[in-house]
């Protein structure tokens, strides 16, 4: 066999697999797409009544504590301690500001 005809009976074999398996997921699609038609139960719901329209309301919490730790946490890392190494911290050529504090949800 000549190198043509070895390529060309592996383009045939390829072809052959590939059209077979797209052919198949082609039938598979149609497939389910019958079952949606024939096993697709519709049935009339009845409308629900309108409810009242109540502004949904935010309770406010008091950030009070938050703030609070925020800040001593802020305090003693700028006072020289490091709470994670113990080590003593110089922030001399650093500074920290705390423009606002949101809370995230």
């Amino acid at each position: 066999m000549a190198l043509k005809e070895i390529l060309i009976k592996a383009l045939m074999d390829t072809l052959m697999g590939m059209g077979t398996v797209f052919s198949i997921l082609i039938l598979i699609s149609f497939i389910i797409y019958l079952f949606k038609v024939f096993f697709y139960n519709k049935k009339p719901q009845p409308e629900p009544a309108p409810a009242a329209l109540v502004p949904e309301t935010v309770p406010e919490e008091d950030d009070g504590e938050l703030i609070a730790v925020i800040t001593a946490a802020i305090a003693a890392f700028e006072a020289g301690a490091a709470p994670v190494t113990g080590m003593p911290v110089s922030l001399a050529d650093q500074q920290y500001v705390v423009r606002s504090i949101k809370r995230r949800r």
